[in-house]
């Protein structure tokens, strides 16, 4: 990027896909498919959700078995479980001790639940207002 990040989606993908641009997302939920995707699985400065399409967010989140949406409808609580399954071949040795460093920089600032789900703020987008 150009030194200024911004949170946006790259609507000119091919195929008509939509890609999230913006650095600091990790965790992509597409809505219409009903999908979930980890983008920089490497990335673990900022932990966040972009949410794509229309559709219900809670029911999105629970059955893909991400985890939850939190109370406030600001955050998504993610199972590590879950996120370790969607880095795929990434999660090798190095990825769990970086995501343990993480889990235990959240769990200082609060941003942990008590079962142990992590809180990912969602996105900003235009569709969500």
């Amino acid at each position: 990027m150009s030194g200024t990040e911004r949170h946006s989606t790259d609507r000119s993908a091919p195929s008509g896909e939509t890609r999230v641009a913006s650095p600091a997302v990790l965790i992509v939920i597409d809505l219409a498919r009903g999908a979930v995707s980890l983008r920089q699985p490497d990335e673990f400065t900022r932990f966040s959700v972009a949410v794509e399409g229309e559709g219900d967010l809670a029911r999105v989140v629970g059955q893909s078995g991400l985890g939850r949406l939190a109370a406030d409808d600001e955050h998504v609580v993610v199972d590590p479980v879950a996120l370790r399954a969607l880095a795929g071949p990434a999660a090798d040795e190095a990825w769990d001790g970086r995501f343990l460093e993480m889990c235990a920089y959240a769990a200082g600032k609060g941003w942990v639940e008590p079962d142990g789900g992590v809180l990912a703020h969602i996105e900003p987008s235009q569709a969500r207002g």
